[in-house]
């Protein structure tokens, strides 16, 4: 079975593979990364690297996910070292001295561990844990005493980890009036190079060239109700859908926006699950059952004020339907794709027939990520955080037939039974597709390429 490696700055790759030459190695992990791997049980991922600073860091439950799927997780040295103490007790095994520091509570601070990386990936900071070891092996070498040790590695603790180097230290310790101590630490350090984070990656790697962990024992809690709505989220927004390079949450955000049947698929999705909860099911219908789930809670027709009915509906809806109408009609638009309710669908299997399969949904998914990638590498002020709001509110005018001076009644109704929170959510979420739906209709209307402009 496969060994997923995420490493970086803490060892090079070209050594984690002369340790284990059957290693698939990627970049330090990330939020996401885990589950974008379509991992299958008896794997095994050793964590030694991630980034937490200029990106949102591994969750924790991103790896119970995985420990859940009967896949062996193992940390060590850096970012995993962490992970792993936390996780230890749900399955994660740990490796290392710095692993143990952390789970027997020597260590307690996540920047113990942190470190500046420039764009190739090299450590342009020193860890602090390495700053310490080096400064303990000095003191039991007998270049300086255990006081001027703790002294030293005080003045570096007190530096921020952007800054944390040898030379910063030096600068420190002058102005300490520690200079004379810092000298004899530097020189024992030079002479005796140690570094304790790649030490416990080298030791993880020789100990998975060995053997392999098998699946952690996750019966103690993996019947919890430890899915919530973020991991719910996290699920539908990173596992890419099988035969596809892309999300679930992609393929659905795209029918919501671009089919516009989608609407009445949610109209009867939400309808049906809230009748699933009336205690008196109607044989007339969906609808009347959730119309009869609805009283049971309290709301009636007649229930709402003119302020909600305002929220909810147009001045046109508000006029000219019923109150049964008006209420299933509130009840859909407030019932939004939502993690903390599993109405929300996390995969194809989940949705069931929210998503039409006879669409190229795949296709324009696909197009709309590698166009995005070209058009930020042409001219990375041209990426797609950067588009004009007005032209993809226009644009799903368009696309929706409502007219352009729409008000915000009728776009927000619009949105909302698209699933969308409203219609300003609606134009956020086409910001990943505005570009290849554009293309996509230029070539159509032009009857071959097409090439897209982007305005700011």
């Amino acid at each position: 079975m496969s060994v997923h490696v995420f490493a970086g700055p803490t060892i090079p790759a070209a050594r984690v593979s002369e340790l284990l030459p059957s290693a698939c190695l990627h970049p330090p992990v990330r939020h996401g990364d885990l589950l974008r791997q379509q991992l299958a049980p008896g794997e095994t991922v050793l964590i030694i690297d991630g980034l937490w600073h200029q990106s949102a860091p591994v969750r924790h439950k991103e790896i119970l996910m995985l420990l859940a799927e009967g896949i062996a997780v193992v940390g060590a040295a850096s970012m995993g070292a962490l992970r792993a103490a936390e996780l230890e007790p749900f399955g994660m095994l740990g490796i290392g001295a710095v692993f143990r520091a952390y789970r027997d509570g020597v260590l307690d601070a996540d920047d113990e561990v942190a470190v500046v990386q420039g764009p190739d990936g090299q450590a342009l900071s020193h860890a602090l844990v390495n700053l310490r070891t080096a400064l303990h092996r000095a003191a039991g070498a007998g270049r300086v005493t255990t006081a001027e040790a703790h002294a030293l590695a005080d003045l570096a603790r007190a530096l921020p980890y952007p800054r944390r180097s040898w030379n910063a230290l030096a600068r420190a310790a002058d102005g300490a009036g520690l200079r004379e101590a810092y000298g004899r630490a530097n020189a024992w350090r030079l002479a005796h190079p140690w570094d304790q984070k790649r030490e416990d990656a080298e030791e993880a790697l020789r100990t998975l060239a060995l053997r392999t962990p098998g699946s952690a024992d996750t019966s103690g809690w993996c019947h919890e109700p430890w899915r919530t709505s973020f991991v719910r989220y996290w699920e539908a927004a990173h596992r890419t859908t099988p035969g596809t390079g892309a999300p679930f949450l992609a393929h659905l955000t795209h029918q919501q926006l671009y089919d516009l049947e989608f609407g009445a698929r949610w109209h009867r999705r939400v309808l049906a699950r809230i009748a699933e909860t009336s205690t008196t099911r109607e044989s007339s219908g969906t609808a009347e059952a959730a119309l009869g789930a609805a009283a049971e809670a309290g709301l009636i027709p007649n229930a709402l004020s003119p302020v909600q009915l305002a929220h909810w509906l147009t001045e046109h809806e508000r006029h000219t339907l019923d109150e049964r109408e008006m209420l299933m009609r509130v009840m859909v638009r407030s019932a939004r794709l939502d993690g903390a309710w599993t109405i929300w669908p996390t995969s194809l299997r989940d949705a069931g027939d929210l998503i039409n399969p006879e669409l190229p949904t795949a296709t324009a998914v696909e197009e709309a990520f590698r166009l995005n990638a070209a058009t930020e590498a042409a001219n990375p002020l041209h990426s797609t955080a950067h588009l004009a709001p007005d032209r993809i509110a226009a644009h799903l005018l368009d696309r929706w037939h409502l007219a352009r001076d729409a008000d915000r009644p009728v776009r927000d109704a619009a949105a909302r039974d698209r699933a969308f929170r409203d219609f300003a959510g609606a134009v956020e979420a086409a910001r990943t597709f505005y570009l290849g739906a554009v293309a996509n209709s230029s070539a159509g209307k032009a009857g071959g390429g097409a090439s897209v402009s982007v305005r700011t």
